[in-house]
């Protein structure tokens, strides 16, 4: 078992709804339409509207498409997490969590 999945965690739908918003937002903001944006992008404007519809895009795609919006450099650290690993739930168990002790100060 990899992960236990919480109703906050952000699912694979969620992110893909959220991150094609964002790069519409970042097209808008620039006043670009999808083709000015096609143009630089080299992805066709059908392919632009499918995906700021839903979500749905390529990931040579999707990288291009970062790319020219300006947010590459920040999907470096995707795979870069502090979370520690468990390979069971027994070695999981055995980790005691950090209690912080609580003090009054008056």
């Amino acid at each position: 078992m990899d992960k236990i999945i919480s109703i906050n965690d952000w699912l694979p739908y969620d992110a893909k709804s959220e991150l094609a918003k964002a790069a519409k937002n970042a097209r808008l903001k620039r006043g670009w339409k999808r083709d000015t944006l096609s143009q630089k992008t080299g992805i066709p404007v059908s392919t632009l509207k499918r995906y700021e519809t839903t979500g749905e895009i390529s990931l040579d795609q999707f990288l291009r498409l970062t790319f020219v919006l300006g947010d590459l450099d920040k999907l470096k650290s995707v795979f870069d997490s502090e979370e520690q690993v468990f390979v069971s739930l027994d070695e999981m168990l055995k980790v005691k969590p950090e209690v912080k002790r609580k003090r009054g100060t008056l």
